[in-house]
């Protein structure tokens, strides 16, 4: 048996492989850039070909870094992002290029929909809203844009099933991402024609592929794939995993009541169900990896990466101090935020400048900044700002029934002391850090060992392979000045509706 795992997670702009030993251990990671193309303005896609190309490059380089033998490897995982589309047609080639999670051509077709108050119902089979980047949306645009490829769909994937095809040269698609795909009756677990007849798209049921659960061997690895990545011909690839689902099982969150809070590009807040959460207003409800839960999502693209941009734009100071020091960037931040306390302490930021949840026109901004504050006070703002997005999520979360034991913080904002501090003492639970960086790669690995027989079930793969490194336990004493600062956040929301409407306009 192999003594090694190999994890791929395809995200929005990068290619990434990760190999990792039985305890969990990362032994490499290589990546290689994905390229998006916007062929009109709220297009984002990119050439099949390409991301195939790129993930071969990705294996290949992982396999160099880690000096490991290819038939060590005892499974493989695949992972990426939800949602848009990746189709083959008929011959299994694949049929226009793949459409991402980020994509707003159908925009005007769900709008239609919403009109014609089609949520109501489809919303008992999908437990999902609507919004342009679900195949369904998308698989309506083609029909009607371009009717020529849509009588010519072979297979409908996900990024991550494509690469799996690859791999293999089988067609499947897994519960986690399908059931996340608004392609499933989720409380029954199944594809539905009545919910495909709804949307039009009766046409194309049978392109929707063969349904595994994401820790079952789904194929092996091919003769022309192995020639292609270096890996070795045989070697099982399993279902795979929704991202959601792959970085909580990577930073160990698998029991009901259990929340993993992802702090990256978006901000992701998920809690395992063991009945299925269903109400109209929240994200998603999908199946879990393990088929006795339901995962609950509530998120939205206000996380972390307006910390990046605010560095980026207002920080050369800071990044001239962590040159010096032969530290990060965020490191200076971090400290800069740290010495301004909780209390007395009064700017508000929103964390839209990507979109929001409130409303699509929404944008950032500071309020309330005086001639006597500095960059320090900007900087805690945005960490607060960044902090109540994700506690909206929450809430909601927790009035539809959500109960929260327990929180696990993923993504790069988690590196920060003061930052997971500030989760703990708003969202009012203690907030774990597991170890290790590629969750998602991790989380999928530990799917294949499972395949591969190397562990029972998630709980004995988490038991052994995922560590808790730092614990923050809520200060009570802080959470009264930041739940007063989020009541003002709050009704800045509600005041600066028809002025984002209006600077909309402007633009």
């Amino acid at each position: 048996m192999g003594k090694y795992l190999l994890g791929i997670d395809n995200g929005s702009t990068v290619s990434k492989a990760a190999i990792f030993d039985l305890k969990g251990q990362e032994i490499a990671v290589a990546s290689c850039a994905a390229d998006t193309e916007d062929p009109h303005p709220g297009w984002t896609e990119r050439d099949m070909e390409m991301l195939w190309q790129s993930t071969a490059t990705a294996i290949r380089e992982v396999l160099a870094k880690s000096g490991i033998k290819p038939e060590e490897i005892a499974g493989i995982g695949n992972t990426g992002h939800g949602n848009g589309i990746y189709l083959l047609d008929k011959e299994g080639h694949p049929l226009r290029n793949g459409i991402q999670s980020m994509d707003t051509r159908a925009a005007g077709i769900v709008n239609e929909w919403l009109q014609q108050d089609l949520h109501a119902q489809v919303f008992p089979y999908m437990l999902q809203v609507l919004w342009p980047a679900q195949p369904t949306a998308l698989l309506a645009w083609i029909k009607e844009n371009e009717p020529q490829n849509y009588e010519r769909i072979g297979a409908i994937l996900m990024v991550k099933d494509y690469i799996m095809y690859r791999l293999t040269g089988e067609i499947s698609g897994d519960y986690t991402d399908m059931s996340g795909a608004n392609l499933m009756d989720v409380r029954n677990k199944y594809y539905s024609r009545e919910l495909m007849d709804l949307y039009g798209l009766s046409e194309v049921y049978d392109a929707l592929p063969p349904l595994k659960q994401s820790s079952e061997v789904a194929g092996q690895v091919t003769p022309v794939a192995a020639e292609e990545t270096g890996l070795a011909v045989g070697t099982p690839v399993v279902g795979g995993l929704f991202d959601v689902d792959a970085s909580a099982i990577g930073s160990g969150v698998i029991d009901a009541n259990q929340a993993c809070i992802v702090m990256g590009s978006w901000s992701i807040n998920e809690v395992i169900t063991e009945e299925p959460i269903v109400d109209p207003s929240i994200f998603m409800t999908t199946i879990f990896a393990d088929p006795d839960y339901f995962l609950t999502i509530e998120g939205s693209a206000t996380s972390a990466t307006n910390l990046e941009w605010f560095v980026q734009q207002c920080c050369g100071d800071e990044r001239l101090e962590a040159k010096k020091r032969g530290v990060s960037v965020y490191e200076i931040c971090n400290e800069e935020v740290a010495g301004v306390p909780p209390d007395g302490f009064n700017v508000i930021f929103h964390p839209f400048l990507y979109g929001s949840y409130v409303q699509p026109t929404a944008r950032a901004g500071f309020y309330g900044v005086g001639g006597w504050h500095t960059r320090a006070h900007l900087l805690r703002a945005l960490y607060e700002g960044v902090v109540f997005g994700h506690l909206n999520h929450i809430e909601k979360l927790r009035e539809a029934g959500a109960q929260i034991n327990g929180a696990r913080l993923a993504g790069g904002g988690s590196r920060s002391a003061v930052w997971s501090q500030m989760f703990a003492d708003t969202i009012q639970v203690p907030m774990e850090v597991s170890d290790g960086n590629e969750l998602g790669a991790r989380g999928v690995a530990l799917a294949a060992g499972i395949g591969a027989g190397i562990y029972r079930d998630y709980t004995e793969a988490v038991q052994e392979a995922v560590k808790v490194v730092s614990i923050y336990e809520p200060n009570p004493a802080n959470t009264p000045h930041y739940l007063a600062r989020y009541n003002e956040y709050q009704r800045l929301v509600e005041v600066m509706q028809e002025p984002w409407d209006k600077l909309n306009e402007l633009s």
